[in-house]
């Protein structure tokens, strides 16, 4: 900081730090220092979500056991709008029992398949349950991984725990 900097910010009885300051120079880096210092500018820049939007970041540590066979990863929860974005992970012979929906549920099949009942769901698939509806116990004999949005407090982790 200048002295004309430290008289703008109204002298030393403003700026108590005046004689730390301007007794202080700059500091010459070496090149490795430099490129090192934009490095880490840069990585933060990366990792900053853009305005308005956040990020949920993968981790191995986020996993919910609900039963033996099923695992949940909460990825956003609004509690207020009564609605969650979750990742089911069931391994082969689980099941999900059967439930009613309160809400709208949107249930895409990331990997593996499973059955809604007998509708048969692979991965790419995408089903819908409408507020109000029911349906029957959902199994897989291989494995799945599910994204699912829909109500919140979750059927499948209510009925999974009892």
């Amino acid at each position: 900081m200048t002295r004309k900097a430290v008289a703008a910010a109204g002298g030393a009885a403003e700026f108590p730090a005046e004689p730390l300051l301007l007794a202080v120079g700059p500091v010459e880096l070496s090149e490795a220092q430099r490129s090192r210092m934009r490095e880490r500018v840069r990585a933060l820049a990366r990792d900053a979500a853009p305005p308005g939007t956040t990020t949920q970041r993968a981790s191995p540590d986020a996993w919910q056991r609900l039963s033996p066979l099923i695992e949940m990863q909460v990825l956003r929860r609004d509690a207020a709008a009564g609605s969650q974005t979750v990742l089911l992970r069931v391994a082969a012979g689980g099941i999900l029992p059967g439930h009613r929906h309160v809400a709208e549920e949107e249930f895409l099949v990331l990997e593996g398949e499973c059955r809604v009942g007998t509708h048969r769901l692979g991965a790419g698939d995408m089903h819908v349950a409408s507020a109000g509806s029911w349906h029957d116990d959902i199994s897989t004999d291989g494995g799945v991984l599910i994204l699912l949005r829909g109500e919140y407090p979750d059927p499948y982790e209510r009925a999974a725990r009892r």
